[in-house]
């Protein structure tokens, strides 16, 4: 009985370390500049295309609701809740294929990689941070609304410059080979 409880701890202990290893391995895995490129340019180019989309789907949706030249307010400040809720989710995706695919195995990767991982992840705060504000909107004064919902996109508007800067400060990790990818990648020509 001893012998089998050893070995089965043994056993345990060695998949442990097997599994720890892999993860390890993982999260140091890097990517050809192609392949890093490709899902680079395919997740922003499909982040686009959903934010876009969700977008024309609210403003379609806030029109509805407006009945005799008056807005349902709650029903209002539902949509934008919603709508940001779609933003955090569909950048957060963004960030978990970027993520998943490793840093490029080129020149200064891993320093590109948590760069565009950092500058996304500013983006999932900006609107997370919107969807919080969108839940506060007041909803007893169309004006007071309007004032506040005002607010919350030039809130939004100001974090997207600080955004840009934070994938501006990247240009420094130039690289040939990501550069000519991503000329050759078809995602990367819709962006």
């Amino acid at each position: 009985m001893r012998s089998t409880t050893k070995s089965l701890a043994v056993t345990a202990s060695m998949l442990l370390v097997l599994a720890l290893s892999g993860v390890a391995a993982g999260a140091t895995r890097s990517s050809s500049p192609k392949k890093w490129v490709s899902t680079f340019c395919g997740s922003v180019a499909t982040w686009e295309r959903t934010v876009r989309s969700d977008a024309a789907k609210l403003s379609k949706a806030v029109s509805g609701l407006k009945k005799g030249g008056k807005v349902d307010l709650p029903a209002a400040k539902s949509k934008l809740v919603g709508f940001m809720g779609g933003l955090i989710k569909t950048t957060n995706t963004m960030i978990g294929k970027v993520k998943a695919v490793g840093a490029p195995d080129v020149k200064n990767g891993s320093k590109i990689q948590n760069g565009v991982l950092d500058g996304f992840g500013q983006v999932a705060k900006v609107f997370k941070d919107g969807q919080a504000s969108a839940r506060a909107l007041p909803t007893k004064s169309r004006q007071a609304f309007s004032k506040a919902a005002e607010k919350l996109a030039q809130t939004i508007q100001a974090s997207g410059s600080r955004v840009v800067a934070a994938f501006t400060a990247l240009s420094k990790y130039s690289s040939k080979p990501l550069d000519d990818a991503a000329k050759k990648d078809p995602a990367c020509a819709k962006l």
